[in-house]
């Protein structure tokens, strides 16, 4: 780092390479700065190293370092738990990511499992070597376009809508209610079910 941007410092911290790079006083302009750097750099290493990075948050003070590692750590997570691209990130990039990783920790430590018609699903998948979940996941996923979710799992689409029927006699679920919907979709990530 120091060789290409003279100002800056470096040092690992058990298998992560952290550096700080004066961004000037333009935070947007900074973080602009900040994934041109790292881009390079992944540019540069091509294969060689499969380095990921995570880009913290642009801070004023050294007091708010401690946050931008944050940033960067959480960013980093979620790149090392999906391999491939992209390869640099920042926090808001994959936000959404960071959330459900985090998420999942607390379900784990908790000891939480799928319930209500998701687990009614689940079961009844395993039971009878089904794909409502699937379908459901599917179905969510497309935002209730049949069509575009019946593609999705290579089925006809009179067919998928036959599996809908099931899954909300099955699971007891209430396909217009927003709410229900909302916790499916969330069981299923969280759970790794689809």
């Amino acid at each position: 780092m120091s060789a290409v941007h003279p100002r800056s410092a470096a040092a690992l911290v058990g298998d992560v390479a952290y550096a700080l790079v004066p961004a000037g006083r333009d935070a947007e302009d900074g973080e602009e700065r900040a994934l041109r750097i790292a881009s390079d750099f992944v540019d540069r290493v091509g294969d060689r190293i499969p380095a990921v990075i995570g880009v913290g948050a642009v801070v004023d003070a050294v007091t708010d370092l401690a946050h931008a590692r944050t940033c960067a750590d959480r960013a980093l997570r979620v790149l090392r738990s999906q391999p491939g691209e992209p390869r640099v990130a920042r926090l808001p990039d994959v936000h959404v990511q960071s959330l459900m990783l985090e998420l999942r920790d607390m379900a784990a430590v908790r000891g939480d499992r799928p319930s209500g018609p998701v687990a009614r699903l689940r079961a009844y998948d395993e039971r009878h070597h089904a794909s409502l979940v699937q379908t459901l996941n599917a179905w969510l996923d497309a935002f209730g376009d049949v069509i575009s979710a019946s593609a999705s799992v290579h089925v006809h689409p009179n067919t998928f809508r036959y599996r809908l029927r099931r899954v909300a006699e099955v699971g007891g679920f209430d396909l217009t209610d927003r709410q229900a919907r909302f916790a499916a979709m969330l069981q299923i990530r969280l759970h790794s079910l689809s």
